[in-house]
């Protein structure tokens, strides 16, 4: 049986059978989690981190390179440091583990949230089950041991992606994309195709009674403009080399070079399945060309039907249980091992991708304890909370001035593609729109996070945050999401959290106006700055 990795900074060992008190609880270790961990310790907290996997950072440090920052005088507080080292994936590991010990946080590896005990509005506490990630870094589907642990603290910081313990502790939410009309946003909604491909779609050609080609779903289309439950395409950021030492892609045991028919059609026929991205009111070459299939540097730069991820296949990811996440995180892995399998075998393929396929291997160095195979699905979005304050479109245009703010925002609408569907005929690729909209405003697409935005209603839990799947629309939400911004978020909820312990109070109840000198203390930018920096290279 594998030993359960649990470090104790600064704490003598815990007993699984006697559960502790903390004053704070953080769930998931990722980048925002680290920040909110160590920014309640440093107010006097006494703090656990629990991370499902056994890996800090999430994506910074699962695969994310050339981290975004957006307008680069929006990144602010503790943040700002060390995003400026651009640490590769392993160091970023490192310096989140120095951080956690210093702060003397525990951090208990390898367990996720089952259920939670909550009494008068308030959580008490959490059970976790031990479920360990598998040797190519993916969650299991069933844990090895329920209700492993319990783990009581006065106040919670939901730092997941997921948002599962907001979800568990009865706070609203929602996920997909809503209508135009919900919070008027003009860019809201569903959109027209991205990209539409001569390909039939069809397991017979020409006859839908066969079905759908492998790839392709069967998800309804909502009119331009109306809402619906997508979400935008996840995937893993791979580490591919082609010179020197690498650590071979394999096939996955249940290859089926059919599942990979919709590329054998396209390449037999001509058909360009590069072309993808689109640019609202902008489009230049690198953007025409959909990016690259195998990128050494990004490691999924195709918003294109030709892409290292199987688009639309996440959809039921958001709300789903932990038994179809790990299948969503498995077939991912697998599409692109199987890809690389058909690419390197199958006679369809021309022969300048063969080539590539062919001389494609995995980084040594980054991963080397999962065969190099990323251990964070890239999971941009999933369940958003509704709270007193939604984020909008209305922020991203600078027409919203919130006087409780928690830290700024600062990139343009980045959604990837939705789904794979039939479509007169053809295979079109849903959605993946990109836009800069806002950043040459007066305000240079910077907006403010208000407080609100990151506690539920008070009616519904009293001592929960929740700086990750803040309260905020579709819309915002693909401009919130990027790594720096729930960095931020995160310290400033840590801060808040330790507020709460001493006082007594709600979260809700954390007066501001001793919020903001702590979070100023601690260089966050509150206010959209008024001089303008050059963005981060």
């Amino acid at each position: 049986m594998r030993l359960v990795v649990i470090l104790l900074l600064g704490l003598s060992a815990l007993r699984a059978e006697e559960p502790q008190l903390y004053d704070v609880c953080v769930y998931g270790g990722n980048a925002s989690g680290v920040m909110a961990a160590c920014a309640a310790a440093k107010e006097g907290a006494k703090v656990i981190v629990v991370e499902p996997s056994r890996w800090l950072g999430g994506m910074t440090g699962g695969g994310l390179m050339h981290i975004d920052w957006g307008r680069e005088e929006a990144v602010s507080g503790s943040t700002r440091p060390i995003l400026k080292k651009d640490y590769n994936d392993a160091q970023y590991r490192t310096v989140f583990a120095e951080m956690l010990k210093s702060a003397g946080v525990t951090v208990l590896f390898e367990h996720r949230v089952s259920a939670v005990e909550k009494s008068g509005g308030v959580i008490r506490a959490i059970t976790l089950d031990l479920a360990p990630f598998d040797e190519t870094g993916c969650p299991p589907a069933a844990p090895t041991k329920a209700g492993a642990r319990v783990v009581a603290a006065k106040v919670f910081i939901d730092c997941s992606y997921e948002g599962d313990l907001m979800a568990r502790s009865g706070v609203a939410y929602t996920f997909g994309r809503e209508a135009k009309s919900t919070y008027s946003e003009s860019l809201a909604g569903a959109q027209p195709p991205m990209s539409v491909y001569a390909i039939d779609p069809y397991v017979k050609a020409g006859d839908p009674q066969s079905g759908l080609l492998p790839g392709l779903q069967s998800t309804p289309v909502a009119p331009v403009g109306e809402a619906d439950k997508l979400t935008m395409g996840y995937g893993f950021r791979w580490r591919f080399v082609f010179k020197g030492e690498s650590l071979p892609i394999e096939p996955p045991a249940n290859y089926d070079p059919k599942q990979f028919e919709l590329y054998r059609r396209a390449f037999r026929q001509g058909v360009d399945i590069l072309s993808g991205r689109v640019m609202r009111g902008q489009v230049d070459g690198w953007e025409k060309s959909g990016g690259r299939v195998y990128s050494g540097g990004a490691g999924n730069l195709a918003r294109a039907l030709f892409a290292p991820t199987n688009y639309g296949h996440n959809a039921r990811y958001p709300d789903g249980d932990y038994a179809s996440r790990a299948q969503l995180w498995k077939e991912q892995q697998d599409f692109v091992r199987g890809m690389t399998h058909f690419l390197r075998t199958d006679p369809s393929v021309p022969a300048k991708q063969k080539e590539i396929a062919l001389s494609a291997g995995l980084e040594k160095g980054a991963f080397d304890d999962t065969k190099g195979y990323p251990h964070q699905l890239y999971v941009r979005e999933a369940r958003r909370m509704v709270s007193d304050y939604v984020v909008t479109q209305k922020d991203m245009e600078g027409k919203a001035a919130p006087t409780d703010s928690v830290g700024l925002a600062s990139y343009g609408v980045d959604e990837w593609p939705y789904a794979t569907v039939a479509l007169d005929g053809k295979v079109a690729l849903m959605g993946g729109y990109y836009s800069m909209l806002y950043l040459e405003e007066k305000n240079r697409g910077i907006y403010q996070i208000p407080y609100r935005s990151i506690v539920p209603k008070k009616a519904q839990c009293k001592n929960l945050l929740v700086p990750v799947c803040v309260s905020a629309s579709h819309i915002a939400m693909t401009s919130i999401r990027m790594e720096p911004v729930w960095m931020i978020l995160g310290e400033s909820a840590g801060v808040a959290a330790a507020m709460a312990v001493k006082s007594g109070q709600a979260v809700q109840d954390v007066p501001y106006a001793d919020l903001q000198p702590k979070l100023r203390a601690l260089h966050q930018k509150l206010d959209i700055p008024k001089q303008k920096e050059p963005t981060q290279k």
